[in-house]
């Protein structure tokens, strides 16, 4: 009588199995996940020192503009700081003269002070004061410029 032998087939030793590859699958997705939460948010925050640089830049072209224009009207204005003062705006308001158009500026303050000895600065109502303290707002950023005359 004749046996037969029943040989198990070993694994060559190539390859994964279906659970190993299942296995992978799913603590990969699982570190996944945590890489995500983890970075999530300094992923879309990534951008804010990039707009700050831009809306920086912005609103410098606008004061070179605004020194600029100053220059000018004092080598061709009898009265520079009066005209300069009507060029710049009115305090509160949105303007673009020193801008292009798509990028409109806030003058916050436009108006002459004094530093009289031994006080504070104060601001001048006539056109006596010989100083221009303009302060403009881009977006978020500010700056204050003084024009002499």
């Amino acid at each position: 009588m004749q046996r037969k032998h029943f040989r198990i087939r070993m694994k060559d030793g190539r390859g994964f199995t279906l659970i190993e590859i299942i296995v992978s699958l799913i603590v990969a997705s699982i570190l996944g996940v945590m890489l995500v939460s983890f970075m999530g948010s300094t992923v879309v925050q990534s951008a804010n020192p990039v707009l700050l640089a831009q809306n920086g830049a912005y609103l410098n072209q606008i004061v070179e503009n605004m020194g600029a224009d100053y220059k000018y009207l004092m080598a061709t204005s009898a009265t520079p700081l009066t005209t300069f003062i009507a060029n710049v705006g009115a305090e509160g308001t949105s303007q673009t003269r020193y801008a292009d158009g798509s990028h409109p500026y806030t003058v916050v303050d436009n108006h002459r002070i004094s530093f009289p000895s031994g006080s504070p600065v104060t601001e001048q109502t006539d056109n006596a004061g010989k100083i221009l303290k303009v302060t403009i707002q881009y977006r978020t950023l500010s700056v204050t410029a003084l024009f002499t005359e």
